[in-house]
């Protein structure tokens, strides 16, 4: 099977070295990236499942993090939890190994056998989604004289994060929905007078929220999607490293049967629609009641984190403002 992938970020960097691992006969297209780490940007967070997944792949994952949490703040309320920042540049390099990166304005899907679409948000090869939720974020690397926390402060249906990346730097972003990032940033006094004097850098992107079940075909002809570009992020919190590579390991599991390979994505996925169902009441304004609260206080326990069904009530009122 002659196999193309469009898309060098962690889904596709990770679907290739899987895929190279099963003697398969890959190529991998990507467009360059005008950011200063040469990736698609992202607060660099992921949490549990991480180890087992790098490890999966031939690499030892503990050459990835940079720094582990056994807490992170919402807002002013202390959770315990199992969070990580990661160099996620290294890990993408060291996954694509010696891989040639083509062009990707080459790539011709009537070419290869199967064509698989690791574009993220921008869904090069898969048809549009109709109702795509698509948040978009600014982010910025700062450094600081003092140790920063891992904190997520919620606001404005979407929340803005600090993720300590060293004991001397770290990101600070926003996403929303309905409100202009940077005035979140500036709201929450995340940006300053003399800000730009402490940035490395800053980018901007866009994160889709619609979720695996809004995000079908995930097969269209020849072409199979992975990641972000089937909607594989959570919803609220937007977390999409490990969904990404979770969803490049049933794609190998299912290589031949692109009906088990859907299944299998609705299935391992299927916190996430009641997670796009909380993000729905909060954007049109409906009552938050103790069920939307149940909604984040089980899912994230993935990040085994320990939160009290009153506190996730709290956090999702204040994300209405």
């Amino acid at each position: 099977m002659k196999i193309a992938i469009a898309g060098a970020g962690i889904s596709g960097a990770y679907m290739y070295r899987l895929l190279k691992a099963c003697s398969y006969d890959v190529t991998i297209f990507d467009i360059k990236h005008k950011t200063n780490c040469g990736i698609n940007p992202c607060a660099w967070g992921t949490t549990k499942g991480f180890e087992d997944l790098v490890g999966r792949a031939g690499l030892n994952p503990y050459d990835y993090i940079l720094r582990s949490f056994d807490h992170v703040w919402f807002d002013e309320i202390k959770i315990k939890a199992y969070m990580l920042t990661i160099d996620k540049p290294k890990l993408i390099k060291d996954l694509l190994g010696d891989a040639l990166i083509n062009d990707a304005k080459l790539l011709k899907t009537t070419e290869y056998d199967m064509v698989i679409d690791a574009t993220g948000v921008a869904r090069a090869f898969l048809p549009k989604i109709p109702k795509d939720l698509i948040s978009p974020c600014y982010q910025y690397r700062m450094v600081s004289d003092e140790p920063p926390e891992m904190r997520i402060k919620v606001s404005k249906i979407g929340y803005a994060w600090i993720f300590p990346l060293s004991d001397k730097e770290f990101h600070v972003g926003a996403g929303s929905l309905v409100y202009d990032p940077f005035e979140i940033l500036r709201s929450l006094k995340l940006v300053y007078p003399g800000f730009t004097n402490n940035m490395k850098c800053l980018c901007y992107s866009r994160v889709r929220l619609t979720a695996p079940m809004g995000s079908r075909p995930f097969v269209h002809e020849n072409v199979w999607g992975i990641g972000e570009a089937i909607g594989c992020v959570a919803p609220i919190l937007a977390e999409g490293i490990i969904p990404s590579m979770k969803s490049a390991l049933l794609l190998l599991e299912n290589i031949n049967f692109p009906v088990g390979y859907e299944l299998a994505i609705l299935k391992e996925f299927a916190w996430m629609e009641k997670e796009r169902e909380v993000v729905e009441r909060l954007r049109s304004g409906k009552p938050i009641g103790l069920g939307s609260a149940l909604v984040l206080q089980r899912n994230t326990r993935r990040m085994e984190m320990k939160m009290g069904l009153w506190d996730a009530f709290k956090l999702l009122r204040r994300a209405r403002k």
